[in-house]
């Protein structure tokens, strides 16, 4: 079936999510703070007029070699999407299997903050920074690059922990 962009825009908006939400390899899933279940808080994000899902709830589970990342929601069209994607968590570049010609690579900045790029033919077309607070409570993604139908967002997406 082919989606229109305001139903792709919840799943790239995961995509690009995906790419930035891998650990490396050496943290288990107990140590891992991003492991579990968010919930996106509509009214503390800050979402680009292209990006409007409704609602968002993301789940990780992290081993030493994979992360597997679902999501559920509903787009700004009122469609539920769901999907979910594994990554290695090593590093390296690694290609997307939903988005064909697109790479990323996910790197720890901190305990607590991961950084990610997507590349496609060598431009960058994704940026996110993704944040989980002291308390382990607030997940925060700051997320940049360009959306299916080529056009630029930026947002910032808060994320509950359940």
């Amino acid at each position: 079936m082919v989606r229109s962009r305001p139903q792709r825009s919840l799943s790239l908006c995961f995509m690009l999510m995906l790419v930035a939400l891998a650990g490396p390899a050496a943290i288990s899933q107990q140590k891992n703070a991003l492991a579990g279940t968010w919930q996106a808080n509509i009214t503390k994000s800050q979402r680009h007029p292209n990006h409007l899902f409704k609602s968002a709830t993301l789940r990780f589970e992290v081993s030493a070699e994979v992360v597997s990342f679902t999501y559920t929601g509903v787009n700004m069209s009122g469609v539920e999407e769901k999907g979910t994607f594994k990554i290695h968590p090593d590093g390296k570049e690694h290609p997307i299997p939903d988005a064909p010609g697109v790479v990323e690579v996910s790197r720890w900045a901190g305990p607590r903050t991961l950084e990610t790029v997507a590349k496609q033919d060598g431009k960058v077309v994704g940026r996110g920074s993704y944040e989980v607070s002291e308390d382990g409570k607030t997940l925060t993604a700051k997320i940049s690059g360009s959306d299916a139908s080529g056009a630029e967002f930026e947002q910032i997406i808060v994320c509950d922990r359940q």
